[in-house]
Parts: structure tokens; sequence; C-alpha cells
């Protein structure tokens, strides 16, 4: 269903919706230009899902340009394979009708009957938009809610966490664990579309032993906690200073809770 509702409210924007818009014909079409998904609001059937996307659908983006054209790129993760793919790119035309509405060509949902109101506001660098009704899928019909913010591509920045960084410190409960130069040469690589490898290495006598290479997703939940797949603990605080992070954590063994701090250098973005 959440990949169902993500590919919706992109692609909503590709059928017809009222819009507030300028009536002075000198200036250019709000609509113009180029928007990148961000936040995504959901209410299904009484049930409210906030922020359900990961940070590959948040490369998904639709741009409309001036001569009412528009093309559409969704990105969508393959648990399958761990990977964030590029689905077919949606080209068509719009046109800003009477009345606030703008009518888009070529879009079509097989298999969907849609009864919604739609209504897209702009904010500053943002695009909003809202859309409320039922939608019919296999002859069940779902009430929905939806909000869906895009920003303006241009104002679009990189998360903080995105590049390589090398272990430099650790402690446990406060206590600075002593690194061998081995255990130092841990790094761990995050990439835009949500994705990271870790690298680690031990002391085997005098050789430093590459283990395997270490897999997973990330996610910014906010307020500097992250969400990483593949280790025990769901949410880690990250904060960062300069070319420094610090992921900080905390998990509870036989009712007592024991906290971490690694500190990393960034060695490249």
């Amino acid at each position: 269903m959440k990949k169902l509702l993500l590919f919706l409210s992109i692609c909503l924007v590709t059928v017809s919706f009222n819009c507030c818009s300028s009536d002075d014909d000198d200036n250019p079409d709000a609509i113009i230009g180029k928007w990148r998904v961000s936040q995504l609001l959901i209410k299904v059937d009484d049930q409210y899902e906030d922020d359900l996307l990961t940070e590959c659908d948040k490369k998904s983006t639709i741009e409309f340009f001036e001569n009412g054209t528009y093309q559409l790129k969704v990105f969508e993760f393959n648990d399958d394979e761990s990977i964030c793919v590029a689905q077919e790119i949606v080209n068509g035309t719009w046109e800003n009708s009477d009345n606030n509405l703008y009518s888009i060509s070529d879009f079509e949902i097989p298999g969907m009957t849609l009864s919604l109101e739609v209504k897209v506001t702009f904010a500053s660098n943002e695009m909003i938009l809202e859309l409320s009704g039922t939608i019919n899928i296999e002859d069940e019909e779902i009430d929905i809610w939806l909000k869906m913010i895009f920003i303006d591509n241009n104002d679009y920045v990189p998360d903080k966490i995105i590049g390589k960084w090398q272990l430099d410190q650790e402690f446990e409960d406060s206590i600075e664990v002593e690194l061998t130069e081995c255990e130092k040469t841990m790094t761990l690589e995050l990439f835009e579309d949500g994705i990271y490898e870790e690298k680690d290495f031990y002391d085997e006598g005098l050789e430093c032993i590459a283990l395997e290479v270490k897999k997973g997703t990330w996610k910014n939940l906010g307020n500097d906690m992250y969400e990483i797949t593949g280790i025990d603990i769901p949410e880690v605080k990250v904060t960062f200073n300069n070319n420094k992070m610090t992921v900080e954590f905390s998990e509870t063994v036989d009712e007592i809770t024991h906290t971490g701090k690694l500190i990393f250098l960034k060695i490249s973005s």
C-alpha cells in the first residue's frame, strides 16, 4: 500500500487539480520548475501515517517547463536487490486553464477508480499537494487523505550524513575504548539513495583482516535521529561538527541501559 500511495501522490500532480496561482500574466506560472519530493502525510481509513518516504523515494522529481511540457521521474527501492531503481520516465503536457485549473495529460492508473478533491498551493520554496476522497482498487473502496510536500529542487541540500566516514574514537558508557590502528581503518559510506556500506577490520597477529562488507539502508527521521538497518539499535542520534560525525545510541541489557558513542572523520563527499 505504501508504494501505491507514494506513486499515487506523486503522479496525481499529473491529473487535473485546482491551484492558487498568480493572475498576473507577466509573472511566470508558479508551477514552472523542478520539484523534489520532501514529505508525505497519509490518512487511510482513519489511520494516520507520517513521513513514510525513504531516502530513495525522496529522489523522485517532477519538472514543469515553460513550453507546456512536464517530466516525471519516480525512484523506488527494490527490497530484493537492495538498490534504488529509477522507474520509467513519464512525459506529457500541462496547461493552466481558466479558474486556476491545471490540465495535465498522459497519465492513468490501470485498475483504479479515483474520486478525489485535489488542492495545490505554493508557499515559499514549496509546492503542497492535498488530496481527499476515495480510491477503488479491485472493488475495495478506501477513504484517503494525503498531503505531499515538494521543495524547489534548486533549494535541495544533501543530507550531511552523505559521504565516506572513517572511525576515529569509540566510547562505552562515557569511557573511551582504546582502538588499534587496524580498527580505526573502519569506514562507513552513506549514499544519497539511502544505502550504506560498512567496512570493518580486526587485528589477527601482525595482520589487519578485513571483514565481510555490511550493507543496509539509512533514513533521516528528523531531530538528529536516524534509522539504520542491519544493526540491533533501531534509532541513533547523529550530529555533525565540521568534518566530524558523532553517532550516539543506547541499549538495555538485563534491565541495565548502556550508552555508546562513535566519532567519525569525513574522508570524502
